[in-house]
């Protein structure tokens, strides 16, 4: 009968730190977000953060925008989360904020929604 040899992976050297992802691989990312968010409302604006690793999702100032976002969170599984703010002219509005990972990328999908807007 043979033996049952046991790995401990702590006993050997430490791995090396992953090096951040480049910008161009996370634009590619990106593509691939948006194609399987494919059929949903698409954001007025997008950022790449290469030092965080991170995509920013910004949807417009109106009440469609919460839809949206209540979409993105069904489609990737995450809590649609609002709160009261104010917009950068000082007008109260709702922080509206989707986030969630993708391929170990971390997603926020938000819009600042007018108190007008929302009803409340």
């Amino acid at each position: 009968m043979g033996s049952l040899d046991t790995f401990n992976p702590s006993s050997g050297p430490a791995l090396p730190e992953i090096p951040p992802i480049t910008t161009r691989e996370l634009a590619v990312g990106l593509v691939d977000l948006f194609s399987k968010a494919d059929g949903l409302p698409q954001p007025r604006y997008v950022d790449i953060h290469q030092s965080t690793q991170y995509f920013g999702l910004q949807f417009g100032n109106t009440a469609d925008s919460l839809k949206a976002l209540a979409a993105w969170a069904q489609r990737f599984g995450a809590v649609l989360v609002s709160e009261p703010a104010t917009d950068c002219d000082d007008q109260p509005c709702k922080y509206a904020r989707v986030a969630f990972s993708f391929c170990g990328v971390a997603v926020l999908a938000y819009a600042f929604v007018p108190v007008s807007e929302t009803g409340t």
